[in-house]
């Protein structure tokens, strides 16, 4: 069995054609893995509202405009604009290097908002797998004050999003496989849980339950609190890679926190781990439904 970090991978493509205007390759900071695209909708006006898409991988793989892009450019004919940013891989940098990374993205668009359309007062973070960790902790410690760093420009701009978007996200890392047993699962990497597994890469090669220190601070229930920012969250019960219950765990603490009113949460049954079982009008209709509850007027 191959190992999850040992996989042969392929770039492939998102499906942007059909977007007439689109930027890519710009700067948010100074390094090679600090370059975002932006993507604005095909119909003018004034300024849009902007999703900001965090790519899965497992820390590990992955880049800006993907084909798990796809899911967010199918929000565009709804008056958003998207931005796809690449951020530092586990190997390439130690955690928590990626939220400062992405902290650095939101200030950016919030300061370019003039030149790109951008409404600065309507930002939104979303990601998939590990993007909807990295997300979620974004969000969950800008509202905590933690994980602040001088990385990056624009300080004069906020880092806190107006909501997230989570899909199938690893969240309590050293209880993804006693979740597997308790759910009678095996999963599809039999490294889960241990130093080689893509979660053991994301806290410097050790076994989560190793580290309690770093799987805390990669964990977004360490850092919630009353003043964090709306959530809605997917996840499959076919899901091997993943188990889906760190996502259902993960929005029981949100709601005990911000009230279940602010937490929107589909599990839906089968689906395994992956963009395709996602990507459908009915999720669309329901993240556009959330995205434009959450807007600030």
């Amino acid at each position: 069995m191959v190992k999850f970090i040992e996989r042969e991978t392929h770039f492939m493509p998102a499906n942007n054609k059909f977007v007439q205007r689109k930027f890519f390759d710009i700067p948010y900071a100074n390094g090679k893995r600090r370059l975002l695209d932006i993507y604005l909708p095909n119909q003018h006006q004034e300024t849009y509202p902007v999703i900001i898409d965090v790519h899965g991988g497992g820390m590990y793989f992955g880049s800006k405009s993907s084909s798990k892009l796809n899911g967010a450019l199918a929000l565009l004919k709804h008056g958003y604009a998207v931005v796809s940013p690449n951020y530092s891989l586990s190997y390439m940098a130690p955690f928590p290097t990626p939220i400062y990374e992405l902290k650095a993205v939101v200030r950016w668009v919030k300061a370019n908002a003039n030149q790109y359309h951008f409404d600065p007062r309507n930002v939104f973070m979303m990601g998939e797998s590990s993007g909807a960790q990295l997300a979620m902790l974004v969000a969950a410690s800008e509202a905590d004050g933690e994980l602040q760093t001088d990385f990056g420009g624009n300080f004069n701009y906020s880092s806190q999003v107006n909501g997230v978007i989570a899909s199938y996200g690893p969240y309590n890392l050293a209880m993804m496989k006693p979740e597997f047993e308790v759910l009678g699962q095996t999963p599809k990497f039999t490294e889960t849980g241990e130093a080689d597994s893509f979660e053991g890469a994301m806290l410097g090669f050790h076994r989560p339950s190793d580290v309690p220190h770093l799987n805390a601070m990669a964990n977004p229930a360490t850092y919630l609190n009353q003043v964090m920012v709306p959530v809605l969250m997917y996840a499959g019960t076919g899901d091997r890679v993943v188990p889906y219950i760190q996502t259902v765990n993960l929005a029981a603490k949100v709601a005990e926190k911000i009230g279940s009113e602010n937490v929107e949460l589909h599990i839906i049954k089968d689906v395994p781990h992956g963009p395709s079982g996602f990507m459908n009008e009915m999720v669309y209709a329901q993240k556009v439904k959330f995205l434009q509850r959450n807007l600030a007027y």
